[in-house]
């Protein structure tokens, strides 16, 4: 298949999302989040609602975010990567799972890396390793603007194409709690990602992924890897097996 073919199925995976996403009802996902998280993760539904309503009502977090956010704004970016749902699904699995060795690919303003960060933050320990391309998200930001800075000692950013940088750093930083793709949603770095990161999962650690709607790639890689799973609004939770 050209590059040209796969860049167009791309866009129209792309824009079948955007109709998925308006019939969605995120009030329902986001009420059913413990229950769906509860058959994958080793928590009850009760200590997953706890670390919901803890979520909620992390001050330090939500006003930093907020003003952050607001930049954003007010410099005319759009905000449609400032997924606080999807945020909230990573933090209570890395409370749930006390996460302490994390990748992520695709940082841009850093709204999952801060709410990964968060729960760590309140884990009492913890290493968010994230990967983007040279430059930077749009506006006059930085990546991870998002990140508070209680939190920001904890993150490192490495700057490269994920091929080239994800196998080293991987062996490098050794076997993760928890891994998260959220960068080129296209089929084959989507599968080259999840296939190098499954290998250096701790058991019993997680794969997340972003917009795992805009394909099924996610469940048959979770299908055919034994992993169990669920899909919380855009974001997929995968266990490997203790």
């Amino acid at each position: 298949m050209t590059s040209t073919l796969r860049d167009a199925i791309y866009a129209l995976r792309k824009a079948r999302l955007g109709l998925e996403r308006r019939r969605l009802d995120y009030g329902a996902e986001t009420d059913e989040r413990a229950e769906r998280l509860a058959a994958v993760l080793p928590a009850s539904v009760s200590e997953l609602r706890d670390y919901e309503r803890e979520y909620d009502d992390l001050e330090w977090f939500h006003d930093s975010y907020a003003d952050r956010v607001e930049e954003i704004h007010e410099a005319g970016v759009a905000t449609d990567t400032t997924h606080w749902r999807d945020g909230a699904t990573l933090y209570v699995v890395c409370r749930a799972l006390e996460v302490e060795t994390a990748v992520e690919t695709g940082v841009l303003f850093g709204s999952f890396d801060a709410h990964i960060l968060a729960a760590m933050a309140e884990n009492g320990g913890g290493t968010l390793h994230a990967v983007d391309l040279p430059g930077g998200p749009p506006g006059p930001f930085e990546y991870g603007h998002l990140i508070p800075d209680r939190c920001r000692d904890r993150w490192r950013l490495h700057r490269g194409d994920a091929r080239e940088v994800l196998p080293a750093l991987l062996e490098r930083v050794g076997p993760l709690d928890l891994f998260l793709h959220d960068s080129d949603h296209r089929l084959p770095h989507m599968r080259f990602e999840y296939e190098t990161a499954l290998s250096r999962l701790e058991p019993g650690g997680v794969l997340a992924s972003h917009d795992v709607r805009l394909s099924r790639l996610f469940d048959r890689f979770t299908d055919a890897n034994g992993l169990q799973s669920c899909v919380v609004c855009d974001t997929g939770i995968a266990r490997r097996p203790r």
